[in-house]
């Protein structure tokens, strides 16, 4: 069986991540038999530096007005009610999340990264947990079985880790989510199922016989965008 591997920049104040990666592992499931899918999470900041803040605040401000962000929020909440996500407005915020995506780096398995990647998404989107706060963030890991005193907060390997993750994205699209497949194509936002499925298939096609991985140049915009 051909494998993708496939690359995935996100955000936890992105709200269109969650459901983007939520079509993405079902699109992984209807290619179950033909594909055997590979998912590296990576990290991307889109409020670094930024302060937490009222999540529709702030999107209040980059709208310019209640209207046009109100229909952005009633689109994402009815895209993640058909995912089987509950988003809440009202109690999540928006800001530099470095703290959190220093914590998912910090685990070893790709397999329990995905565990506390889906943890943190609930906790900011639905339960409106503060994910800016460390002591919140180290709960979130204990209530799932990480031991809090296997992290840190203040590994500058990790932290530059981060840094090298949006510089790579950065050569490829701007802003997330981002899925890059095999190093050689890429989407960009929350497709559909149907598209994700789409891209799997096409990746593995493009996987050399007699081999289960592929190298290859990544897609820059200018490349392949069309």
């Amino acid at each position: 069986m051909k494998r993708v591997n496939v690359e995935v920049w996100s955000d936890f104040v992105c709200p269109w991540c969650w459901i983007a990666k939520r079509r993405l592992e079902k699109a992984a499931v209807a290619v179950t038999h033909q594909v055997e899918v590979v998912v590296t999470p990576r990290s991307y900041r889109l409020a670094r530096g930024m302060a937490p803040a009222s999540f529709t605040d702030a999107l209040y401000a980059k709208f310019g007005n209640r209207a046009a962000a109100e229909m952005m929020m009633d689109a994402v909440a009815a895209a993640g009610a058909q995912e089987g996500l509950t988003y809440r407005f009202e109690t999540m915020r928006f800001g530099d999340t470095t703290d959190a995506h220093l914590l998912v780096k910090s685990i070893r398995t790709p397999e329990d990264r995905q565990r506390m990647i889906e943890r943190i998404y609930q906790a900011v989107t639905t339960e409106g947990i503060d994910i800016f706060d460390r002591t919140a963030l180290l709960e979130l890991a204990k209530g799932i079985g990480f031991p809090g005193a296997s992290f840190s907060f203040d590994d500058r390997e990790i932290a530059s880790g981060i840094a090298r993750d949006e510089t790579e994205a950065n050569r490829v699209a701007n802003g997330v989510p981002l899925f890059v497949f095999n190093k050689r194509s890429y989407l960009s936002g929350a497709r559909e199922v149907g598209v994700f499925e789409k891209a799997l298939l096409d990746a593995a096609g493009n996987v050399p016989d007699g081999t289960d991985d592929s190298q290859g140049v990544i897609c820059s915009i200018d490349g392949c965008a069309g």
